[in-house]
């Protein structure tokens, strides 16, 4: 899972832009968690590159965003 440059590799062109779309602290969409997980190595293997964020609503589930890491890596913060 320390392997956040070749996870960001891994990801499509157009994944990378969609996550571009929603910026460093949105909410990834389950097609993007699919993504990462497909990118780290398969189902549920891109766990710990998403976390939970914030609760935007107590009646809905907590959403995931990427971590921190892999922000950094993906917009240029380093």
């Amino acid at each position: 899972m320390a392997d956040v440059k070749g996870l960001v590799r891994a990801l499509a062109p157009h994944e990378i832009e969609q996550i571009h779309r929603i910026g460093p602290s949105g909410p990834l969409t389950p097609r993007l968690l699919h993504a990462i997980d497909r990118a780290a190595g398969g189902p549920g293997e891109g766990r710990g590159y998403y976390v939970y964020g914030r609760p935007s609503d107590s009646d809905r589930p907590r959403p995931f965003v990427l971590r921190d890491d892999v922000c950094a890596e993906l917009f240029g913060r380093h």
